[in-house]
């Protein structure tokens, strides 16, 4: 799927997450204990560098363009994407406390990490991306592209 230029920075961190997300389903089917350990304590060691970093972006730039100035409106024409940034939320925050739970040791948990990353990765990807490019204007594109650059 073509991707606006100012969303490609965080396509490119999906194309890693979805990575992830395959690694850990077919890690956690091996039934391989040792690799399973091994790829819980990676997840939890890079999570807050990488990934919760990728949420905070979302969350602070498209999440909040989006609730602000978009959803309300969404709401009153229930349109079926209203919510959605909502239930991203969400998701982001279930992968956040099954990363706490890894760094505690943890591993039961990695099969389901896989799928939420994946499906969650896949939604962004294909509905709020696109919604994204059809309501927001160009200011608004702008300030997603600055603060969703690799460097910032």
């Amino acid at each position: 799927m073509k991707r606006i230029e100012q969303l490609r920075p965080l396509s490119m961190e999906h194309h890693l997450s979805l990575v992830l997300a395959n690694k850990a389903i077919k890690t956690a089917k091996s039934n391989d204990k040792a690799k399973i350990e091994v790829l819980c304590k990676q997840i939890a060691q890079e999570f807050d560098i990488r990934w919760e970093a990728h949420f905070i972006k979302e969350e602070l730039s498209l999440f909040a363009i989006f609730e602000n100035k978009y959803r309300a409106k969404l709401i009153a024409d229930a349109h079926k994407d209203a919510e959605l940034t909502a239930f991203l939320r969400e998701q982001h925050n279930q992968m956040r406390t099954m990363s706490a739970d890894m760094s505690d040791g943890r591993t039961d948990q990695l099969e389901d990490f896989g799928i939420l990353l994946r499906d969650h990765t896949r939604l962004e990807e294909r509905r709020l991306f696109p919604l994204i490019s059809e309501l927001f204007n160009a200011e608004e594109l702008h300030r997603v592209a600055i603060s969703t650059a690799h460097d910032a």
